[in-house]
């Protein structure tokens, strides 16, 4: 009999990369607002109701949801207040409902995000023990992570692991869609020099660690970022080259300040696109 996991955020863009690769071996089932299918069920934190059929025979929760936060409005008090409640509110609200069942998990995993970091380390390569930030952003992802561990401190769940989510890399969504925008309008952007590292990663890779973290039980928190860093003209350049468009043979190699996924790498996940050339070969040629 197959393993459940649940999702929340199931309608998200990471969501729908990774139930293809959840559902080969586990039983699936999906928290949303609106359902739709039968493995969807209904939940609302705000009024703090949940379809608790959803919860029947879960040994996995994964834990997406999460309001944008970075999406076009400013961030009012109000706004930090709906993108706290979504991502630790529902965290809590979860856990809550799990401990009125006297139900246990296996693995709780959960999203977090590279806001989390400062970025003024005294190193190049930043692991997941870099400086926390302050503001909003690094105190979000802070809170986040804690709210994750309570399910491990109650006794909720024997496993948790936090996945420090950075910008991803697709077709349909993710920051792909806005570079390739903005060179097509302006193939002089490849030119510009860029010294700063772009913490990106295939949304494949993205979702595989998700999956990764379910199928081994993993503990800790882990940078879902490619291996290889990348500026930002890196980045034009490769979609450039792949277009076909005026560019020059050659740019600088970026050797700047940069995260490193050397955690999850160390737990044996291998990177299906490690380099920025062949995840915009992929995507490109994907689309």
């Amino acid at each position: 009999m197959k393993e459940t996991v649940l999702i929340t955020g199931a309608n998200s863009f990471i969501a729908s990369h990774l139930i293809p690769i959840l559902e080969k071996e586990y039983t699936v089932k999906l928290l949303t607002r609106k359902p739709k299918s039968a493995n969807e069920f209904e939940w609302d934190v705000h009024k703090k109701t949940i379809d608790t059929n959803a919860l029947d025979d879960v040994n996995y929760i994964v834990h997406l949801a999460g309001s944008k936060l970075n999406d076009g409005t400013p961030l009012t008090a109000e706004r930090q207040a709906l993108v706290y409640e979504s991502r630790i509110g529902t965290a809590n609200f979860l856990r809550d409902e799990l401990k009125k069942r006297n139900q246990t998990l296996k693995a709780f995993v959960s999203a977090s995000a590279i806001g989390y970091y400062s970025f003024q380390d005294n190193t190049l390569e930043i692991d997941e023990n870099g400086e926390k930030g302050s503001g909003f952003a690094a105190d979000l992802s802070d809170d986040w992570e804690k709210a994750a561990d309570l399910f491990k401190i109650d006794n909720v769940a024997a496993h948790v692991s936090k996945i420090r989510v950075s910008l991803v890399l697709g077709t349909n969504d993710g920051i792909l869609p806005m570079y390739e925008n903005i060179l097509k309008s302006n193939p002089q952007a490849v030119f510009q020099p860029n010294d700063s590292a772009v913490a990106w990663n295939h949304v494949e890779d993205m979702a595989g660690i998700f999956a990764f973290a379910v199928q081994n039980q993993l503990d800790g928190v882990y940078n879902s970022v490619a291996p290889k860093a990348a500026s930002q003209q890196d980045i034009y350049k490769a979609i450039s080259d792949e277009l076909n468009l005026n560019s020059p043979q050659t740019i600088q190699a970026f050797r700047g300040q940069h995260l490193v996924s050397k955690s999850i790498q160390g737990k044996g996940f291998v990177f299906k696109f490690p380099e920025i050339q062949g995840a915009i070969h992929n995507l490109l040629q994907n689309q």
